[in-house]
């Protein structure tokens, strides 16, 4: 053995038993027999790599536990099982490069260790423990698997099983060594807090049966040790999918839109954590995913209280929002370029932006809670332990990475019955326990409004029959017909007959309040009600009028026609702002004037005309001519006169109207004045 085998046996031995340490004088003569025994047996030239004899005591799995031949660098005839290794250092399996010498190295290694492998056994497979971050597995210098992808990819590989398989041999052969060659590839991004290496111990070698045995084995133990994870990602997503069905039917109430989208962000953020167990992921594709995760679930979270609980725009909600922009830009520059800082500061900027957030949320809460709100109440307890929790543990993350402490985990409470549950996750469940308990009390509360709301819609249809007359009076001399269609359940439009037993006159006043729903139909039962009080005082159109216009001050706008057809035919008509009728099918001259409602005391025109027998009349309201298509399309006056000479009738006019795109209500009334041989 050359002087230099000698000298790297012997720091070998330096680096086993001394562990890298500047050793006292104590430890020195503690240590300095095994040191003769290394330069002994370096002098003889027979110290090697272990060798892992699965012929010896016909044991089918052995351990791999043990020394390894270990060098930096890069040459592929490392991998050719007669390649002469001696020169080579010792580490020990069961830790990584950086504990044993080579702190802080990144880039390509490689490991080499032989097996010897029985003639009987046909089927004989490796069973490694955590590698970092990707390395290539070679059987007599064949290459047998791969972990991740190896430069010249510059990407980091992690997860999947804690362990991996690789066969070695598919066939039988006469007792014979294999020589195994590990190819590793550290990247530099994890060198300032994960060694390259093995990780620990527990690597094995044996009959691929056995193998497979323990590697499923550990599957199922992994398969237990994310079922809390897994559980909580079914219910979340479960919840998610049912607020967005609650969403679908309730459209205007978006916080089942928010909170459904909050719920399948953090749903996502789950799969991705059990994911990391079965499936090797590049790690910055899966920070990227899981990132953006966190970021749709700090967006969505940030709609949902506001659409919850309603609070004030202030600065702090503009912070918070900025802080989730920052967050995702920091993960973003780290994915393509790498951390500037390392871990620690994507952590730091992590917390900052986080305690903006839940700053903002627990500010809302509080507030909501001072107004006696029951669902910030709710909230309060679960949202402080979630976010207390997860500032603690990348507080202590950070001060872990950064070396300031090593006591407290990032993890401060678990259990392991009858699954491992975190404190985390335990907080998680009670949130949305406490959502839960809240989209039921909305619901109920929403259900309550809708039959109230139903009971009165169903009160003002029985008031809107004094509104609009089902059944018109005898009026003698007159033919009138008549027809209205609502937009709503409850329309604005009114109309009333008042036949004059006296002298056999006529009162018609017809009219259409500005808006729509109940607060109009409730107006309009309000004039129904001044008409029929003021036609006992007086039938005069223009008195009429300016007695509404003086009960409507302050309450609502109203265009309203009134006119008053005496035996012999004669017509005396006053307008507030309402459509001029059609006289045989031709708009009538008018002057314009203001809605009723508009201005106290003004005097509203009147027009006086001569209804001949024969002769008829067509009011409406101006849901027929502002009726509009999908396109955006007027249905228009020139329609209505063209529709009018064709002989249209008061109930085809309103249909027509109506099915080109309804947009307010529809009043259409026709008087015509009968010829005496037609009157009886």
């Amino acid at each position: 053995m050359s002087s230099s085998g000698i000298v790297n046996s012997l720091r070998t031995l330096v680096v086993i038993y001394a562990g890298g340490e500047v050793l006292n004088r104590d430890q020195r003569m503690n240590k300095l027999p095994l040191l003769l025994l290394g330069l002994l047996l370096g002098a003889c030239g027979v110290l090697r790599a272990q060798t892992f004899d699965l012929a010896t005591g016909r044991v089918p799995v052995a351990s791999l536990d043990g020394l390894w031949r270990f060098h930096t660098g890069d040459n592929p005839d490392w991998a050719d099982p007669k390649f002469d290794d001696s020169t080579w250092p010792l580490l020990r399996s069961d830790k990584t490069w950086d504990s044993q010498g080579y702190k802080g190295y990144s880039g390509l290694a490689w490991y080499r260790f032989h097996v010897t492998v029985p003639a009987d056994l046909d089927y004989v497979s490796l069973y490694l423990p955590p590698i970092r971050t990707c390395y290539e597995v070679y059987a007599d210098g064949k290459l047998v698997g791969a972990y991740g992808k190896m430069p010249p990819n510059k990407m980091p590989f992690f997860g999947g099983p804690d362990s991996q398989v690789y066969t070695l041999q598919d066939q039988k052969h006469l007792g014979k060594k294999i020589g195994v060659a590990l190819r590793v590839w550290q990247w530099p991004g994890w060198v300032a807090y994960r060694g390259g290496g093995p990780e620990h111990g527990g690597g094995l070698v044996g009959d691929t049966g056995r193998i497979l045995s323990k590697h499923k084995s550990d599957g199922a133990s992994d398969f237990v040790s994310d079922a809390s994870t897994g559980i909580l990602g079914l219910l979340e997503t479960l919840t998610g999918m049912g607020a967005l069905a609650l969403f679908v039917l309730r459209r205007k109430e978006r916080e089942y839109l928010w909170f459904g989208l909050m719920m399948l962000s953090s749903a996502a953020n789950q799969w991705l954590s059990v994911s990391y167990d079965f499936r090797v992921w590049n790690a910055e594709v899966h920070d990227l995913a899981f990132q953006t995760a966190l970021t749709c679930i700090a967006l969505a979270s940030i709609a949902f209280y506001r659409a919850l609980l309603r609070p004030k725009p202030t600065l702090l909600l503009k912070l918070a929002i900025a802080s989730v922009a920052v967050n995702l830009l920091d993960i973003l520059v780290a994915s393509v370029s790498g951390s500037i800082q390392g871990v620690w500061f994507e952590v730091l900027v992590s917390v900052a932006c986080d305690i903006v957030l839940n700053g903002w949320i627990i500010t809302v809460l509080l507030t909501g809670a001072r107004r006696k709100s029951q669902d910030a109440r709710l909230l309060m307890v679960p949202v402080v332990l979630y976010t207390s929790l997860s500032l603690l543990a990348k507080t202590a993350l950070i001060t872990n990475e950064l070396g300031w402490q090593h006591r407290f985990s990032y993890v401060l409470w678990s259990t392991d019955k009858p699954f491992p549950i975190f404190d985390n996750q335990a907080a998680e469940a009670l949130f949305l326990l406490a959502l839960f308990a809240i989209l039921v009390l909305r619901f109920t509360r929403t259900r309550g409004q809708e039959e109230r709301f139903a009971g009165e819609v169903q009160a003002a249809r029985s008031v809107q029959q004094y509104l609009i007359p089902e059944h018109l009076p005898n009026t003698p001399g007159l033919a009138i017909e008549s027809e209205y269609r609502p937009a709503r359940e409850v329309g604005g439009d009114f109309f009333q007959v008042l036949p004059q037993e006296a002298d056999g006159s006529v009162l018609i006043v017809v009219g259409d309040v500005a808006g729509h729903g109940m607060e109009s139909g409730m107006l309009a039962t309000l004039i129904v009600g001044a008409i029929r009080t003021a036609a006992e005082f007086t039938t005069e159109p223009g008195r009429i009028l300016s007695l509404l216009n003086k009960r409507l001050q302050g309450r609502g706008l109203v265009t309203c026609l009134a006119l008053l057809i005496e035996r012999d035919g004669n017509v005396t008509l006053a307008n507030a702002g309402h459509l001029p009728p059609y006289l045989n099918e031709r708009e009538m001259p008018m002057d314009g004037a203001l809605p009723l409602g508009a201005i106290p005391g003004v005097e509203f025109s009147v027009m006086h005309f001569q209804l001949a027998e024969g002769d008829s009349l067509m009011l409406m309201s101006d849901g027929v001519a502002e009726a509009q298509d999908a396109r955006g399309r007027l249905f228009g006056f020139e329609r209505i006169g063209a529709m009018l000479s064709e002989g249209a009738t008061a109930a085809s006019l309103a249909i027509a109207a109506q099915n080109f795109g309804q947009e307010d209500d529809i009043t259409v009334l026709t008087v015509a004045r009968l010829a005496p041989a037609m009157i009886g």
